[in-house]
């Protein structure tokens, strides 16, 4: 499907405004190495959405020096109760500048994410939770498979695949094939997973591309 022209255009500012707040994310994160600061806690900015909303961002981060950890860089993110974008980074510093390229990938799909949920409560063409509270879920599944998580995650793996140039369903798997390795997911809730991110990508985001196995076997044939 060939996309419209406002498509791109609507895709287009929503890159840019995820781009600006995730390049400022990261400088203070590469200012605050310079400062050998281990951890603060900093408002990034207030950044406005077309719809005239203004989502102000705070960064949490939170250095491990000297210390043998099993992660090189942790990204967690959420809407707190004041309506802050909160992106909290744990760094490993012996893996530090190194692994900013992939940091930035990842906050770049965090902060598309958490950008979608803003949306969901300003535009009713928007998913809505089951639930009042998303974070209420038990379950990773149950979490990843209520329809404004979906809309979320998809929009959040679409940003970081055209980022990483890679196709939305490796993306997608690595995700899922990670839940499966921590034990949060079995097999079939994973399987069932792909095919309901796939699904909603291919209604909504049309311009996504594919691997080609992944393409001939749950595209071309549905």
């Amino acid at each position: 499907m060939v996309k419209t022209r406002s498509q791109i255009l609507k895709e287009g500012r929503y890159d840019s405004l995820v781009r600006t707040i995730s390049n400022d994310i990261l400088n203070e994160i590469k200012v605050s190495a310079e400062n050998n600061e281990s951890s603060f806690d900093d408002i990034v900015g207030e950044y406005e959405h077309e719809s005239g909303a203004l989502i102000p961002v705070v960064l949490e981060l939170y250095r491990y020096i000297n210390e043998k950890t099993w992660f090189k860089f942790i990204v967690n993110s959420f809407i707190d109760y004041d309506d802050n974008l909160v992106v909290r980074v744990f760094i490993n510093v012996d893996y530090e500048p190194q692994v900013y390229e992939n940091l930035y990938y990842k906050i770049n799909e965090d902060v598309r994410h958490e950008v979608e949920h803003y949306l969901q409560d300003i535009f009713p063409d928007r998913q809505q939770p089951d639930i009042p509270n998303t974070s209420d879920y038990e379950t990773i599944f149950a979490h990843h498979i209520d329809p404004s998580e979906v809309e979320a995650l998809v929009h959040g793996f679409y940003r970081r695949a055209k980022l990483e140039k890679r196709p939305l369903d490796e993306v997608m798997l690595e995700d899922i094939q990670k839940d499966i390795q921590d034990g949060n997911l079995t097999h079939d809730e994973g399987d069932k997973l792909l095919n309901t991110w796939v699904s909603y990508a291919i209604k909504k985001l049309p311009q996504a591309q594919y691997s080609n196995s992944f393409r001939r076997k749950f595209i071309i044939q549905k």
